[in-house]
Formats: C-alpha cells, sequence, structure tokens
C-alpha cells in the first residue's frame, strides 16, 4: 500500500509550466512540462493567451496525477511569472492576451508612475492597466477583474479570484497607488490574502476534471522568482540566487535594507519574514541561449548539451569574442529598453563552438553586473546558488563561479521555482512551523563549484571591456530605436516584390 504524503507543485513560466509531485523532504516523485508560445502581434509588445496557460497546466497536471496516487495528495500552490496583466470579464473569460515581463509596450507609464508613485513599478500590474485604459478602453471597459497568472491559475483552481501579497510589507497594490493611476478600484478583487495562507478549495467540477479529491486546499503562492530563492535555500545573509528561466533574477539575503541613491538594485522584505532580498533581474539569460540553440543548433537533437560540449572546448574568453546580451532590452542595472545584442570581435577564425562559450560568458558578466552594483552598497556575497534549468549545465555554472569570484551550489532539484510551490504548498497545510523550516527541511545540494583565480583574473580584464562596449553604444541603440520606428511608419522596410 502506498502511504505516501504528497504535494502538488505548479510554476507557470514563460515558456512552458511544469507540475510536480513532491514528499514532504522535497522528494520529486513525478513531473511534467508542457510548452506554449508567446506572441508578438506589434514590435515592443509580448503577450500569452491565459486560456492557453490553463490548458497546458490542466494536461500536466491530469499526467503527473495519473502517475502518482491521487487520494495522497495535501495541498496546491501555484507560482508564475510575473508581471503578467490578466483581465478577466464577468464571467472570469481572459479579455485579451496578457501582456508579460517583457512588453514594452507601457513604458511611457511606467516611466510617468514611477516619477509619481515614487518606487519603481516596472513590476506592477497598474502601469499596464493604464495603458489598457488608454489605448484599448473597450477592453478596459469589459474588464471585471485584474490579476496576476498564479491568480489567475489559482481562480481557474478555485472559481476565487483574490490578489496574494507575499507578505504584509509587500501588498501588490493600494487603493492610493489605484487613485493616483486614475485607474478603477472594483476592477482588483475585493480579497487579499498573504503568501501561504489558504486561498480555496478545489472546486467539486475542476477536482473531477483533473481526478483529484474535491476540496483539497489550494494555497496562495506567489512570483516564480521568489519561489526560486526557497528552492535554493535563498534564506541566509550573504547567499545570492541566481534563477535562470527566460529571464534571469538576482538577489540576495542581507539583514537590513540598503540605501542605493543611484537605484540600480532593489531591496524589499524577504518572503519568509526574515532578513531583506536586494538584487535585480535581467531581460535575458535563458532567452538568449534559447536563440543561439533556435539559430545556430536547431538541426541538432540535444542543442544545448551540444552548446555546453563546444563552449566547453574553448578558453576562457572565448578567444577575444564579446557579446552584449540584451536581445529584448535591458532591466538591472542598466534600465534601457533600446539595448540590443551584440557580437563584438569577430574574426574569421572564430567558429560556432566560440560563439557558444561568449553567450554562455555574456549572462555571467550580465550577472556581474548587477553583483557589483550591489556591492556598493555595501552588501556582500558569500555564495551563489543557481536556480531553474541552468543548474543542469555545469559548464555555465563554473563560468559563473568563475566570472563572479565565487562558490556556486547546484541543487538537486534544478526547477526549483517548481520545488518553492511544493514548499509553500507544505507550509500551508501545516506541515511546517514556517517557511525557513519547511526550505531547510526540504532542500539539498548535488554539487559545489569552486571558481578558478587565474579565469577569475582574465575574466575581470574582459568584464570591463564589455561594460564599456554598452557605455559606447547607449546613444546609438537610442539612434537605432529611432530609425526601425521611423521606417516601420513610413512601412519602408516590407520585403520587396517577390520575397
Amino acid at each position: 500500500m502506498d502511504t505516501r504524503q504528497l504535494l502538488l507543485a505548479i510554476d507557470l513560466g514563460t515558456s512552458g509550466v511544469k507540475v510536480g509531485a513532491f514528499e514532504s523532504d522535497g522528494r520529486l516523485v513525478a513531473k511534467r512540462r508542457r510548452a506554449y508560445p508567446a506572441m508578438s502581434p506589434r514590435p515592443e509588445w509580448m503577450e500569452q493567451d491565459p486560456e492557453t496557460w490553463w490548458a497546458a497546466c490542466r494536461q500536466a497536471i491530469k499526467e503527473v496525477v495519473r502517475a502518482t496516487p491521487a487520494d495522497r495528495y495535501h495541498g496546491i500552490a501555484v507560482t508564475g511569472l510575473a508581471p503578467a496583466l490578466v483581465c478577466l470579464d464577468e464571467h472570469g473569460r481572459p479579455v485579451r492576451p496578457a501582456p508579460i515581463w517583457s512588453d514594452r509596450r507601457a513604458v511611457a507609464e511606467i516611466t510617468e508612475l514611477t516619477e509619481r508613485l515614487g518606487y519603481d513599478t516596472n513590476f506592477s500590474l497598474l502601469p499596464r492597466l493604464q495603458w489598457l485604459r488608454r489605448h484599448e478602453s473597450e477592453e478596459y471597459r469589459r474588464t471585471r477583474w485584474v490579476c496576476q497568472s498564479f491568480e489567475y491559475l489559482s481562480f481557474k483552481l478555485t472559481g476565487e479570484v483574490v490578489s496574494i501579497a507575499p507578505t504584509d510589507q509587500l501588498r501588490p497594490w493600494s487603493e492610493r497607488d489605484i487613485e493616483v493611476a486614475e485607474l478603477d478600484l472594483d476592477k482588483f478583487p475585493s480579497r487579499m490574502c498573504k503568501l501561504g495562507e489558504r486561498l480555496g478549495a478545489l472546486s467539486l467540477d475542476v477536482a473531477a476534471d483533473l481526478e483529484l479529491p474535491a476540496g483539497l486546499p489550494v494555497i496562495a503562492g506567489t512570483v516564480d522568482t521568489f519561489a526560486a530563492w526557497l528552492g535554493t535555500g535563498t534564506t541566509e545573509k550573504g547567499i545570492l540566487c541566481n534563477t535562470v528561466g527566460t529571464s534571469d533574477g538576482i538577489a540576495l539575503v542581507w539583514d537590513e535594507p540598503v540605501s542605493d541613491p543611484a537605484g540600480p538594485v532593489y531591496a524589499m522584505p524577504h518572503i519568509t519574514g526574515r532578513g531583506w532580498i536586494i538584487g535585480g533581474a535581467l531581460s535575458s539569460g535563458g532567452l538568449l541561449l534559447d536563440w543561439f540553440a533556435r539559430r545556430f543548433y536547431s538541426h541538432l537533437t540535444r542543442p544545448f548539451a551540444e552548446i555546453e560540449k563546444e563552449a566547453r572546448s574553448v578558453p576562457a574568453g572565448a578567444e577575444g569574442v564579446i557579446i552584449l546580451p540584451y536581445l529584448v532590452g535591458e532591466r538591472w542595472p542598466l534600465f534601457d529598453p533600446h539595448a540590443r545584442g551584440v557580437f563584438f570581435g569577430l574574426a574569421e577564425s572564430h567558429t560556432r563552438a566560440h560563439l557558444a562559450r561568449a553567450v554562455l560568458e555574456s549572462v555571467a558578466f550580465a550577472i556581474r553586473h548587477v553583483c557589483e552594483a550591489i556591492e556598493t552598497t555595501g552588501a556582500r556575497i558569500e555564495d551563489v546558488r543557481i536556480a531553474g534549468r541552468a543548474a543542469h549545465n555545469e559548464v555555465w555554472s563554473q563560468i559563473k563561479a568563475d566570472v563572479l569570484g565565487q562558490p556556486v551550489l547546484i541543487p538537486e532539484i534544478a526547477d526549483s521555482g517548481l520545488l518553492g510551490a511544493a514548499i509553500i504548498a507544505g507550509w500551508g497545510v501545516g506541515w511546517f512551523s514556517d517557511l525557513a523550516q519547511a526550505t531547510t527541511s526540504m532542500v539539498r545540494f548535488r554539487a559545489r563549484l569552486e571558481p578558478d583565480a587565474e579565469r577569475h583574473e582574465v575574466y575581470t580584464r574582459i568584464f570591463a571591456l564589455y561594460r564599456d562596449l554598452y557605455a559606447h553604444l547607449k546613444q546609438d541603440f537610442l539612434r537605432l530605436f529611432n530609425l526601425n520606428a521611423s521606417c516601420l511608419r513610413q512601412r519602408k522596410w516590407r520585403p520587396e516584390p517577390g520575397q
């Protein structure tokens, strides 16, 4: 007889949803992933269909449940990409596709509200909803509720429309902010609950569809990046988590908020309720690696394994190739939506393997750029944990150790956001006294990579050039953006007849 006690974890990412069944010690019993696309109907737009999210989620849940004893589950928690503006009508149906974190249509509104509210609104739904009110008034009128991706999936599971606050200090919106943004308060859920609280129960219809017990507790989840902090044990002072998905997150635990007049890093209370998180987020990361794999390795059965193999064959510094990884602009510490990717130093002697090495190094340099901004505040990094699929790539992890000059720990469960969702669920159903205890009980590591002093010195010299390249090109990126916009307006960049 199977007596295992299980938790169901759901992690909704940019490229796909992962669903996993976990035991109380963090052991992964079953996992399934379902992919879905992002759409870019106009330049600078990036959006996804929430109904596609739910369809992929349903299928992945069913596959996991069929591989496990359905009556052994004790709770569910959902984490997801953010920001992602989900607008629902009065029947709970999406009004339009959801603009996601890489969408750039609301840059003007973000700038305006950041100035008016006095805090960075890049992660807020308010400027995105403000854009909708200004540019798609009919869709705004039809919107009954707005929510984030993980709140939407929780609604589909329970029928409850709820806003989720990571902590008392981190409420996703306030009445004052909504008033300043000139938005309608009644479009925001009237109920707000905190991370780890029981949001609701699995509804009868959904339970029957998913072959799970009706009434199964659904625990309030959070942003996927926040969950990855838990899934890597990033809870003690001096520990830094590098979360690699489509984008990258960099988060350091510190014992106090930092003073940063220049604003290249953010500080927020840790979701455990103890200490602070200092960090930033990149726009690229896995996005650059995915792009590179599609363009240069798509004919291979295992493109990412081949990238890792070829990158290993090239020495540190890729023999003179440096890449700026800003395919969709850059967030921290540049805050430049107009920045774009650059391959610098190419020579006739360079091969695809050199480019593979330079791609991995470029993301490590971008991470170091944020880490140096963090350390100007007086905070110090003791070790680095890798969250997400990049934990499988030991060449990339070693490059990060060498570029940063810090040890890098590799978790047993690479899908750290998924494990984080399980940790939240376990805490929410009462298996643990707090998130820190749940994390200690469920997180383990399989490797520790030490930095190589000689390679670190080489990378330090290259990093100085990497940083200068952006400074030299910053105004040219803006010129290119304006040129592209002008040509598109004049409809001059269409394919020639017959092409």
